[in-house]
């Protein structure tokens, strides 16, 4: 329990005290891995400081401005460790600095410039090609959730047909996760095979689905059975249908996918393929990209702000035409003609 006392003054709280609150707040609508995550890395930053500090801080009031710049320096070890590393931690440290400002704990905090000189330190974040399956990958996958026998019970069966639904609208329509749980009945355009979903910044766009999607989608709301009246639009189109959920229709969540995509691939044999929601998206751009070429109508069905964002994905799809060249034509291809 935190005293009054501990928080009534600027920068009373404790060190231990403001992460462990950030940290609870960064969990609200993210996934708890990220919480984990940060925690890790705040723990360094703690560590840097009880290192270079005759006296470590014990409270938020004694933290300074330059203590994210040195530990960004300190963290790098003279440049040897992984650019990406460092971004992460001082990201944490930089995010934990602004939940200080917002919480009224130390509004005396320059944060922009803060950001401009760990920015400067710690340069471009790099950028890495998204891991993309392959489509035999796919077919494996899809294959295991189809796979799957009709169940004796009503809730089993009802599972069964949720992730066939679920994995072909995620290999179809390149919806982001959070975007397929947050999908409502209502969003759903019958006549036009497609929905309207809102993403990322509240934007809304049409998404499509393939023809195995959509007619999985309404097998699974057909045997859900419920009422099309006053309401039915404001239901889940993907629910939860365990014991926990009872006789309540709530939607799945997203580490509700994510253990339906893992469950599908050990099913698959596939546990060590890192699949995840994520990379179906990254699946869908690539393969749309290969097959059309048309960036600007990627990047429309992907809801990606930025062109660069899609333009990513040409990359990997001439890395995979690549890669089919080089198995075809390359050294060693017809050695044994």
């Amino acid at each position: 329990m935190v005293s009054e006392a501990s928080t009534t003054t600027a920068g009373g709280l404790t060190l231990d005290e403001a992460v462990e609150r950030f940290l609870d707040d960064l969990t609200v609508g993210r996934a708890r891995s990220t919480a984990d995550t940060y925690k890790y890395a705040l723990r360094r930053f703690r560590e840097y400081l009880d290192h270079v500090r005759a006296v470590p801080p014990r409270t938020v009031g004694e933290l300074t401005e330059d203590d994210p710049i040195g530990f960004a320096r300190w963290i790098s070890d003279g440049g040897r460790a992984p650019r990406t590393t460092v971004h992460l931690y001082t990201t944490a440290v930089a995010r934990l600095y602004a939940f200080l400002v917002r919480e009224r704990h130390r509004s005396d905090l320059p944060l922009e410039t803060i950001r401009l000189r760990v920015a400067q330190l710690r340069g471009k974040r790099p950028k890495k090609l998204p891991r993309v399956p392959t489509d035999d990958v796919m077919e494996r996958v899809l294959q295991a959730a189809h796979g799957v026998p009709p169940a004796r019970s009503r809730a089993g069966e009802l599972i069964r047909l949720r992730d066939v639904a679920l994995v072909e609208t995620l290999r179809g329509s390149g919806l982001r996760v959070s975007e397929a749980v947050s999908l409502r009945r209502g969003d759903l355009e019958r006549d036009q095979q497609r929905a309207v979903v809102t993403g990322k910044g509240g934007k809304q766009r049409l998404v499509f689905f393939t023809d195995d999607a959509w007619r999985a989608i309404w097998a699974y709301l057909a045997a859900r059975g419920e009422a099309n009246g006053r309401g039915a639009g404001a239901l889940p189109v993907f629910a939860r249908h365990d014991r926990a959920a009872g006789g309540r229709v709530s939607a799945l969540s997203t580490d509700g996918v994510r253990d339906v995509i893992w469950r599908l691939a050990v099913a698959a044999g596939l546990p060590d393929a890192g699949l995840t929601p994520h990379r179906f998206r990254a699946w869908f751009a690539t393969h749309l990209v290969a097959e059309t070429g048309d960036l600007a109508a990627v990047q429309d069905l992907l809801g990606h702000e930025s062109a660069d964002t899609t333009r990513v994905y040409t990359k990997v799809a001439a890395q995979r035409l690549a890669d089919v060249h080089r198995r075809a034509f390359g050294r060693g291809a017809h050695a044994a003609d």
